[in-house]
């Protein structure tokens, strides 16, 4: 392959992956879908944190400690799913994703005492979702 070609291709696989981080980025979510989705099946924690209306920085930082209450109190996930996903433009990689019941979501919340006041908000969002 061509040295220019190989570069063509690389700056065509960063635009691409820039564009597509930017489209993520602004597009809004439905907080309502994402409930009524949650109370009818498990979902992740993350979704379960969006769904209640918590933003993404805070839902990533409340489901961490979530899953690490989940642990401690040895609470299993009600069921576990593979998803893939495009990483960096490249290849489709494999995840696992655990996902858990409303119901054991509040067993989790009531386990967990966060300090700072935007967890605290979260959590009491979570709650009342």
């Amino acid at each position: 392959m061509k040295a220019s070609a190989r570069t063509a291709r690389q700056i065509l696989r960063t635009r691409s992956a820039e564009s597509r981080a930017t489209a993520a980025s602004r597009r809004p979510l439905d907080a309502a879908k994402l409930a009524k989705s949650c109370r009818r099946r498990a979902r992740s924690l993350n979704t379960h944190a969006l769904a209640a209306g918590v933003d993404r920085k805070t839902a990533e930082s409340v489901t961490e400690t979530l899953r690490k209450i989940a642990k401690r109190k040895n609470i299993k996930h009600t069921e576990k799913g593979r998803t893939r996903q495009t990483m960096g433009g490249r290849g489709r990689v494999v995840k696992t994703v655990r996902r858990y019941s409303r119901a054991k979501v509040v067993e989790l919340l009531t386990a967990y005492n966060p300090r700072s006041e935007k967890n605290r908000e979260a959590r009491r969002l979570m709650l009342a979702a």
